[in-house]
């Protein structure tokens, strides 16, 4: 499948999260509760398979999730109809500086050369949790069953204002207590019926 479309991850869709910084939704800037999905983009080099380099000291939110790639154009369809636009799912690993302000992040603390690696794609499912590992110690895990909207009524919710086109990926989602990286570390992403995703952090050289 062409892999070349635009990269969406959705940011808030952690019920945990959002359960935790309830709070916090009523303050300025944001005043109220997200009512639809909160969207963000990652540029193409952030997957394009290469090396993550980080500097000395530098660490990284490493938030696994479950990928999905479209196999056609997607737009104003159904909760029940959505997974039967889904062409393929993988792990993802979306690597990003630690950041605290949803309203308006720093895109370059986002993204980065490497800052996705992505797990082999897959006939689609959901799997039930995502384990990961770094140095081979179990760090996290976190079931699917935390999403705010399940994959059915996010595809729904996301299509009722965007259309997701053929070979677009879609980051369902991102556990708000992600563990940390940094550089040396070997991260691995497990989840039962998907390949294994697996990456070193390099450290960046002077």
């Amino acid at each position: 499948m062409n892999k070349a479309g635009n990269i969406y991850g959705v940011a808030l869709n952690d019920r945990e999260q959002v359960e935790a910084l309830a709070s916090s939704f009523s303050d300025k800037p944001y005043g109220a509760p997200p009512q639809a999905p909160v969207v963000y983009m990652k540029p193409s080099v952030c997957a394009d398979g290469g090396p993550v380099r980080l500097a000395q000291g530098t660490t990284l939110v490493a938030s696994p999730t479950l990928a999905l790639l479209f196999a056609r154009d997607t737009a104003r369809v159904s909760e029940a109809d959505g997974w039967g636009h889904v062409g393929a799912v993988c792990l993802a690993l979306d690597l990003a500086l630690p950041q605290k302000d949803y309203y308006r992040p720093a895109v370059a603390q986002l993204n980065g050369p490497g800052f996705l690696p992505l797990g082999e794609f897959v006939a689609p499912f959901t799997p039930d949790e995502i384990r990961t590992y770094i140095d081979k110690q179990l760090v996290h895990s976190w079931r699917l069953d935390r999403l705010v909207r399940p994959i059915g009524k996010l595809i729904a919710d996301l299509s009722a204002f965007m259309t997701l086109r053929a070979s677009d990926l879609l980051l369902v989602g991102l556990p708000g207590d992600a563990p940390m990286l940094r550089a040396g570390q070997e991260v691995h992403v497990a989840a039962k019926g998907l390949p294994d995703l697996r990456r070193e952090i390099q450290e960046m050289q002077p």
